[in-house]
């Protein structure tokens, strides 16, 4: 009996077995790693375009510096100095006004006629002092300005290799959850940088504070105020040198408790002066660093203290998004074949 040749063009049980029971390849996403690598360089950009590193330092160095000088105490030290000073005045004043005073004294003349422009120039400069210490308090309570562009770049840095090493990961055929869990650590370590240093409380304090103070740190304000002090000690030195002996020698009654006052008072009182015009001066390279700081965001429409701590919120919330993102469960990466043979997905 001769046994019938197979039908031609039906498939082998063998070909039906191989499409149906095919396990399905599970592929992991790539773009939410190129996402991790995008978001980490401009973190790590971001500092060094703005010229945060060497800026913040000098920021934080003119918050350092300012400590001594912008306590309630030492404001009052000051106001209390220049009461001392229109005492003296007003004695020489009365001196000259009732004839007790023996001839012409330049110094103490010159002190006579500048110190009205000189004690409204110091009285403005402490005033501008004092109503930003609120101010001064919320931006010095911050993270130090000095570490916040590395707790930019470095999150950018783990942001890149952490998208680096997980698109290696997918290409070997792994999911990458490791890498994933760097990007989240990072993206949480941003958000914590705002929350616990204090950048939203002191955003609004920046600006007040830079326009307060940009008319005090100049050079230009510093040399007059320099010369003020000129002025001070010349007078000083002549009021104890030749003009109470002259006014005793002439009128021996003659008051000169203002003249007097300030004399006790001379010594820490030129210490404070003398400390104050140091850190105008020593400042005001410190200063324009930090308005040029704010102002290099101004091309964006926000200056950079009003848009520091959206700049650590923003980038981790997405940092978190694509790390979630990330950890998701992979899509299908092959078709199987239905029961009539045909493919599906």
């Amino acid at each position: 009996m001769t046994t019938a040749p197979p039908v031609s063009g039906l498939p082998a049980y063998s070909d039906y077995v191989s499409h149906v029971e095919r396990a399905p390849e599970r592929v992991a996403a790539r773009w939410p790693f190129l996402a991790l690598i995008v978001l980490g360089v401009l973190l790590v950009a971001a500092p060094l375009v703005t010229g945060m590193f060497p800026r913040a330092i000098k920021g934080e160095a003119m918050i350092d510096a300012f400590r001594p000088q912008i306590t309630a105490a030492s404001i009052q030290n000051y106001r209390d100095d220049l009461g001392v000073l229109d005492q003296a005045r007003a004695n020489v004043l009365a001196l000259q006004a009732n004839g007790a005073q023996p001839g012409s004294f330049e110094r103490v003349d010159k002190f006579v006629r500048d110190y009205p422009g000189i004690r409204a120039d110091i009285s403005g400069m402490v005033d501008r002092i004092d109503a930003n210490r609120d101010n001064y308090g919320k931006l010095s309570d911050t993270t130090p300005f000095g570490a916040l562009p590395w707790l930019l770049a470095l999150p950018g840095v783990l942001l890149i290799a952490a998208g680096g090493f997980g698109l290696r990961a997918v290409r070997d055929g792994r999911r990458g959850v490791f890498w994933h869990a760097v990007a989240a650590v990072a993206g949480l370590g941003l958000l914590a940088v705002p929350v616990t240093g204090g950048l939203f409380q002191a955003a609004p304090a920046a600006q007040p504070l830079i326009n307060d103070f940009r008319p005090i740190l100049t050079h230009a304000e510093v040399r007059t105020v320099q010369g003020y002090f000129v002025t001070l000690v010349a007078a000083d030195g002549e009021l104890n040198s030749r003009y109470v002996a002259a006014v005793r020698a002439a009128h021996p009654e003659a008051d000169l408790t203002g003249v007097k006052a300030l004399e006790a008072r001379w010594q820490p009182m030129t210490a404070r002066f003398a400390g104050l015009v140091g850190v105008l001066n020593d400042n005001v390279e410190n200063f324009d660093a930090v308005v040029a700081l704010n102002d290099s965001t101004k091309p964006l429409g926000v200056t950079a203290f009003r848009a520091l701590g959206w700049g650590f919120v923003i980038p981790g919330v997405l940092a978190l998004g694509l790390a979630a993102a990330g950890l998701r469960k992979p899509g299908t990466g092959s078709r199987r074949a239905d029961s009539t043979g045909g493919a599906s997905t």
